[in-house]
């Protein structure tokens, strides 16, 4: 009596394991599917979405217009330094924030919404952003949806071009988080300071994903 309950508390821990299983593999290939439409739904849109950011720069033949090679190397080691070698995500920090990925979480979610967002975010940098686009047009598009002429005239009066370096580089921390790291404020002064010791090769960033530049915080 006692074998066959033994029996059969085993053979119903075997069928819930069994069906959890199921479950569970039948949830992620439904996940997967999801994700391959949306991403397939990206690519469809992905040249009207760029078309004025494509032809500003010409397809990629010129930088987005009013800013020098200098500046444009500047913001891309603040913000994206393998800019120029990935393909949309830097998998060294996927998770990370390349321009790829920025611009994607402004143009393709009307709210965007972290774990599967996240995701989602990802897929789209990656095999729409990455691979039908220009890395100028991706520049371009970066500076536009993240508001950066409005905040340079906010904060200080004038268009993004006028600005100073320094006042370039306290733009660059401010559009992340403006709460927190307006220009102006003690959290905003500390970051460009860091950045200004990174870009003088004075201090290093340990990865990727060091987007606070820890080591050059001494």
């Amino acid at each position: 009596m006692q074998d066959a309950k033994r029996r059969a508390r085993s053979f119903a821990a075997a069928t819930a394991g069994s069906a959890l299983a199921a479950f569970a593999g039948a949830a992620f290939a439904a996940l997967v599917g999801y994700e391959a439409v949306s991403v397939a739904l990206a690519r469809v849109a992905t040249p009207a979405l760029f078309a004025r950011y494509e032809a500003e720069t010409d397809h990629g033949a010129k930088l987005p217009p009013g800013f020098s090679r200098e500046r444009i190397e500047t913001l891309l080691r603040v913000r994206d330094p393998r800019f120029w070698t990935h393909g949309g995500v830097d998998w060294s920090a996927p998770l990370g924030g390349t321009l790829a990925q920025s611009v994607t979480k402004k143009l393709y979610f009307a709210d965007f919404k972290p774990g599967f967002g996240r995701i989602r975010q990802t897929l789209i940098a990656r095999f729409a952003v990455g691979a039908l686009t220009s890395k100028s047009a991706q520049i371009a598009a970066f500076i536009d949806v993240n508001g950066f002429d409005p905040a340079a005239r906010k904060w200080f009066g004038k268009p993004l071009a006028e600005l100073d370096d320094g006042e370039f580089l306290a733009l660059v921390v401010a559009v992340d988080d403006p709460k927190d790291f307006a220009p102006g404020t003690q959290a905003n002064a500390e970051r460009v300071r860091r950045i200004e010791k990174h870009l003088a090769g004075l201090c290093e960033r340990r990865g990727s994903s060091d987007v606070w530049l820890d080591d050059c915080g001494d």
